[in-house]
C-alpha cells in the first residue's frame, strides 16, 4: 500500500472501496486491476484502433479530401472491420467525453501535463485533428480522464456521459492516482449521485431539480434576508446552485481547497445533503458582500469569487 498517500487510502476507506481487513487490501487491489483491464479489453475494442490508424493514415496521405469524402471513406473502413452503428454510438460517447474533459478543473493546469505511458488514441476525432496539427499529441492525465469515463459510459448505458461527471473523476483521479482504482471510486460515488444526471428523475428527491428546491428551501429557511435580497435582484438559486451541486464544488476552489472539502464530504456519506449544507455556508460567508452588490457584482461574487475554506467552515 506504500504507492498510496494517506489521503487515498482515507478517500478509498470513506467510500467502502478497500476491505477493512488490511491483510485482504493488496489482494483485493490486484483483482480489481484485473477486472478493469477486462473492462479496457472489452470496450476499447482492437476493431477500434485498427480503423483509427486507416484513419489516421489516409488523414496524412491526403489531407486535401473534402469532407463528404473522407467521410464516405471512413463509412466503407468501418463496415469493413466492424458493425457501423456499433461504432458510430462508441465514437459519439467518446466525442462527447473529449470534449468536456479540457474545461475540467478550470482553475488547475495539471490536467493537461503529459504522462510518460503509452497510451492509444481510439477514434479518429474532430479533437485529435487539432492535437495532431499542433503537434501535440503526447498522452495527458485528460486522456486518462476521458478512458476512465467512456469505459463507465459503456457499462452505464442509462446514463452514458453527462456534462459534469468530468468534475467528480478529476479530484479522485489526482488523489488515488491508480486508473482502475479511481474508476472503480468514481462508481461508488456516482452510485449515490447519478440521480442528479438522469433527465427522467430531474423532479424526484434525488434527481437535479428535487435537490436544487431542497437547496433553494435551506437558503430561504436559514437566510431568509439575503434570500430574498438576491431575489429582487433576480438572482435565483439554481443559477450558481445548480453548479455547485453537480460538480460537488470542483469548479469553485483551487485544489489544496477543495481537498479539504472532500476530505469532510466524503467522511459525511451523505453526498448531496453535505454540499447543501457546505452551499449554504458559501452563502453565508458571502453575505456581507452580496448585501452592498448590484446584480453583475453579486453574480460574479458568487460564481467567480476566491473563497477561503476554512473561513466558510465557520459557518457550518
Amino acid at each position: 500500500m506504500q504507492q498510496y498517500t494517506p489521503r487515498a487510502i482515507m478517500w478509498m476507506t470513506y467510500l467502502n472501496y478497500l476491505p477493512q481487513d488490511q491483510t485482504q487490501q493488496l489482494a483485493f487491489l490486484k483483482k480489481q486491476q484485473h477486472l478493469y483491464n477486462l473492462y479496457l479489453d472489452e470496450f476499447i475494442h482492437k476493431e477500434h484502433l485498427e480503423i483509427f490508424n486507416i484513419l489516421d493514415n489516409i488523414d496524412s496521405d491526403q489531407n486535401s479530401l473534402s469532407f463528404n469524402e473522407f467521410t464516405t471513406i471512413k463509412t466503407q473502413v468501418v463496415n469493413s472491420c466492424m458493425d457501423y452503428h456499433q461504432y458510430i454510438q462508441n465514437e459519439q460517447l467518446f466525442e462527447q467525453i473529449e470534449k468536456d474533459v479540457p474545461r475540467t478543473l478550470p482553475k488547475q493546469s495539471i490536467l493537461k501535463e503529459q504522462i510518460n505511458a503509452k497510451f492509444s488514441q481510439y477514434f479518429f476525432t474532430d479533437q485529435y485533428k487539432r492535437r495532431k496539427l499542433l503537434s501535440n499529441i503526447a498522452p495527458t492525465h485528460s486522456d486518462i480522464l476521458i478512458r476512465i469515463l467512456y469505459v463507465y459510459g459503456k457499462l452505464n448505458p442509462a446514463i452514458k456521459y453527462m456534462q459534469g461527471m468530468s468534475d467528480l473523476l478529476a479530484p479522485l483521479y489526482l488523489i488515488i492516482k491508480n486508473e482502475a482504482d479511481t474508476f472503480f471510486c468514481f462508481t461508488k460515488i456516482m452510485a449515490q449521485l447519478k440521480d442528479a444526471y438522469i433527465s427522467t428523475l430531474d423532479f424526484t428527491n434525488t434527481g437535479i431539480r428535487g435537490l436544487l428546491l431542497k437547496f433553494e428551501t435551506q437558503f430561504q429557511l436559514k437566510e431568509p434576508k439575503l434570500y430574498n435580497y438576491l431575489h429582487n435582484l433576480g438572482i435565483h438559486p439554481y443559477m450558481y446552485g445548480y453548479r455547485w451541486i453537480i460538480t460537488c464544488l470542483t469548479r469553485e476552489f483551487y485544489l489544496d481547497q477543495l481537498y479539504q472539502i472532500w476530505d469532510l464530504m466524503l467522511h459525511d456519506r451523505n453526498i448531496h445533503d453535505f454540499i447543501i449544507k457546505f452551499a449554504i455556508a458559501i452563502l453565508k460567508y458571502l453575505k456581507p458582500q452580496l448585501f452592498e452588490a448590484d446584480f453583475k457584482l453579486a453574480f460574479d461574487i458568487l460564481i467567480y469569487s476566491e473563497k477561503d475554506v476554512n473561513q466558510i467552515l465557520n459557518f457550518m
